[in-house]
């Protein structure tokens, strides 16, 4: 299918923003929920077009999902799906890590979507990320209330 760790143009991440996608705008749209979202942006897009205040570590990072909420609510979600073990995963999840402290000092959010069978290889490592990241998800738990109930609690409303 295509869907390895290595296949060429990250067929796999890119499958997984097209399920996502639609679960995010869905959630949004149903709950009227103040969020723009923005699609494969850099964190500079937010200065250009929000006139936000971003710190230069983040001014050149690429996001899957930036959700632009009111009163300054930034909330960057990043999918994968890994379908075979070895050494991404890690890197995903140390890259993820750094990536959540870097936004939490902007004053931003993090969510982490990720699936696959390759984790069952990688239990250290999905252990790690569920420790260190605030809001880590599958998709089942995405589809099934878990991603609106953490977009509501960042925008302070009742889910």
């Amino acid at each position: 299918m295509g869907l390895d760790t290595h296949a060429r143009k990250n067929r796999s991440g890119e499958a997984m923003e097209l399920v996502v996608g639609p679960i995010i705008q869905e959630i949004v749209q149903r709950r009227n929920l103040p969020f723009q979202i923005e699609n494969q942006k850099y964190f500079r897009y937010l200065v250009d077009h929000y006139d936000l205040e971003i710190s230069t570590s983040l001014l050149n990072r690429k996001a899957d999902f930036i959700l632009v909420g009111d009163k300054n609510k930034i909330v960057n979600i990043e999918v994968n799906f890994f379908s075979g073990t070895g050494s991404k995963p890690q890197e995903i999840v140390d890259s993820y890590i750094n990536r959540q402290n870097e936004l939490l000092e902007n004053g931003f959010y993090f969510i982490w979507i990720t699936d696959g069978f390759g984790w069952k290889g990688q239990k250290n490592q999905i252990r790690k990320g569920l420790e260190m990241i605030d809001y880590p998800l599958n998709l089942h738990f995405a589809r099934k209330g878990l991603l609106e109930n953490i977009l509501c609690q960042i925008l302070q409303i009742s889910s």
